[in-house]
């Protein structure tokens, strides 16, 4: 099991590597910089992975899609 775990990071490390430069390829049209376009990018990457769960049986069946995320700024 040990063995599988490490090919199953690699894979999420090179995905989320991809990920990463999808999102920013897909948002060049987008007029954002500095911290505004790191929002952005966040929000689509968080958003693209929320989705992806939401796949999995075991999310489904847990009803995990129907939290609320905090998104106050206070503490």
């Amino acid at each position: 099991m040990k063995e599988l775990d490490e090919i199953a990071q690699g894979i999420a490390d090179v995905t989320k590597e991809l990920m990463y430069d999808s999102i920013d390829w897909q948002l060049s049209d987008f007029d954002q910089n500095g911290n505004d376009y790191n929002e952005l990018h966040s929000y689509v990457m968080d958003k693209a992975i929320e989705k992806m769960a939401m796949e999995l049986p075991e999310f489904r069946r847990l009803n995990v899609g129907d939290y609320k995320q905090n998104t106050s700024l206070i503490g």
